[in-house]
């Protein structure tokens, strides 16, 4: 740094600070408002892509989601739905008609 004229040596006084600050581990790890917009950022996405996948509207014709769109009907339908032997059960009861 001998053979540098003040302006200069003052930039690499200012970069070499700099390479300090990027390559030390507190500046390696994520902040709490990184953190936070993280969780957020998946927190958002997660039931954004279920609705897309499982109700956005793409038309009649078959598409990506069709397969797991039908899965899904089905397993909602019989999660609503009660089988025979509940529908006995709760006529012997009087509850049902």
């Amino acid at each position: 740094m001998t053979n540098l004229d003040p302006s200069q040596a003052a930039n690499a006084h200012i970069q070499e600070r700099l390479k300090r600050r990027i390559h030390s581990p507190q500046s390696m790890a994520p902040n709490l408002r990184s953190r936070q917009l993280h969780v957020m950022t998946w927190a958002v996405s997660l039931p954004l892509v279920g609705y897309v996948a499982l109700f956005a509207d793409f038309g009649e014709q078959e598409h990506c989601f069709s397969p797991l769109r039908r899965w899904f009907d089905e397993k909602r339908k019989r999660f609503w739905s009660l089988t025979p032997e509940e529908e006995a059960s709760l006529r012997s009861q009087g509850q049902m008609k």
